[in-house]
């Protein structure tokens, strides 16, 4: 059983590596320009090793979209990870996760905004990005609940704030790729939770 356990977990390792790899490569060459033989060299894995975990390139494109992109982009805690803390807390906490993945990872953006323009054209990509969007959307939702039950927001305003925040996050990261230099996304942030903090009819505001 500990053997078992410990093939598992090399095999894990060893798709992680594979993965990592592929974003390295997709940031580097661009998706069009990445191949198998390319991602398999960058992770210092065979060929066939990398097509026992993933049949295909599209497999791999889809696993890094999902795991190195938009769990990085789109943060979504797990289910009681921070339950010490306020909605607004979470809320607040949502743009110091995004401003950490993206200043953390330049390559993060170009990245994603490369899988995006494919997502344009290929309905399986935009399915993944569409379904990780509603996702955080889902979390974003539940947070705006327990602010409304725990009477910490106010206004039915608060029920729209979901696509908005989204909408904010989306286009802090649009500016920062087209504009860094002009782009100042801690006067952004703060405006921005201005804002939806008015939206809400958060207390003590």
């Amino acid at each position: 059983m500990q053997e078992a356990a410990l093939r598992t977990e090399k095999s894990e390792k060893s798709m992680d590596s594979i993965l990592k790899a592929a974003f390295r490569v997709i940031a580097r060459e661009s998706i069009s320009g990445t191949s198998t033989a390319k991602i398999a060299k960058e992770a210092g894995v065979s060929k066939p090793l990398l097509h026992y975990h993933f049949n295909t390139k599209e497999t791999i494109l889809g696993k890094v979209l999902q795991h190195e992109v938009l769990e990085r982009l789109l943060e979504i805690p797990l289910e009681n990870a921070n339950k010490n803390l306020t909605a607004w807390g979470e809320i607040e906490g949502i743009f110091k996760r995004h401003k950490q993945a993206i200043s953390g990872d330049p390559d993060l953006l170009v990245v994603f905004y490369d899988f995006w323009v494919q997502g344009v054209k290929f309905p399986e990509i935009r399915k993944i990005i569409v379904q990780r969007f509603e996702a955080f959307r889902g979390y974003v939702g539940q947070l705006v609940s327990e602010g409304m039950e725990r009477g910490e927001f106010t206004s039915e305003k608060a029920y729209t704030l979901p696509p908005v925040l989204l909408s904010f996050l989306e286009g802090a990261s649009l500016q920062l790729i087209s504009d860094p230099n002009a782009f100042n996304y801690d006067l952004y942030q703060y405006m921005a939770l201005d804002m939806l903090s008015h939206m809400t009819g958060r207390k003590g505001v």
